[in-house]
């Protein structure tokens, strides 16, 4: 008797680590969620939660949802913060979090959010090659998945940004806001973040960045 309850303990032992291996192995990588510069990113923090407290504090928000908190996203010298230990995806090393807001009035409301990255960024480009960068400013600036609204637009709409220009290094045009993602390279760090810039309506906000109610 004995043995059959010491097997049936086994076989359910071995249906929860199948189980949890199977959970691990659907987790899209962070820095891959991020790319997509979409709310599910927030979703997939909340998914990795348990990996990522190794790395940095985690705050849960709507039950199902969490974020890297920085002690005040409108003050520069505050608005980021470095990893315990790196988040290693395939060569790079993911050091810190940045999290960053601006309002500049008439020039329209500003919102960055993504990883900071100790690796050059031919490194990182390569590392996400699945992007199509567009070059900005040789080694120093790119971007991929630019989009663009209409603040007439349904709060889910956004388009393909075709334009030759987009509001990185210039105002986003009139009654739009632009979401793209950007690849920098600043004074003292290389930054992987999202942006989302111009109009940005407290609807749209808390669509596209829940966490900036907490």
């Amino acid at each position: 008797m004995s043995d059959i309850i010491n097997m049936i303990k086994n076989l359910i032992t071995l249906f929860f680590v199948f189980c949890s291996f199977i959970a691990s192995a659907d987790k899209v990588p962070l820095i891959e969620s991020l790319a997509l510069c979409s709310h599910e990113f927030f979703k997939d923090v909340y998914a990795s939660k348990d990996e990522l407290k190794a790395h940095t504090n985690i705050e849960v928000f709507n039950q199902n949802q969490a974020y890297i908190p920085v002690e005040n996203r409108a003050d520069t010298t505050k608005n980021y913060i470095y990893f315990k230990t790196p988040i290693l995806y395939k060569n790079l090393k993911i050091i810190g979090y940045y999290d960053s807001a601006m309002n500049l009035d008439k020039m329209g409301k500003y919102y960055f959010w993504g990883f900071i990255i100790d690796n050059d960024i031919e490194q990182i480009k390569d590392a996400l090659n699945f992007l199509n960068w567009k070059n900005m400013e040789d080694n120093l600036l790119y971007i991929a998945n630019p989009m663009i609204r209409n603040i007439n637009d349904d709060i889910q709409v956004w388009r393909k940004n075709t334009g030759a220009v987009v509001g990185v290094k210039t105002i986003p045009a009139p009654n739009t806001t632009e979401k793209l993602l950007l690849l920098e390279k600043g004074d003292n760090m290389r930054l992987l973040i999202c942006s989302i810039q111009g109009v940005v309506t407290q609807e749209l906000l808390k669509q596209e960045r829940p966490d900036i109610r907490y």
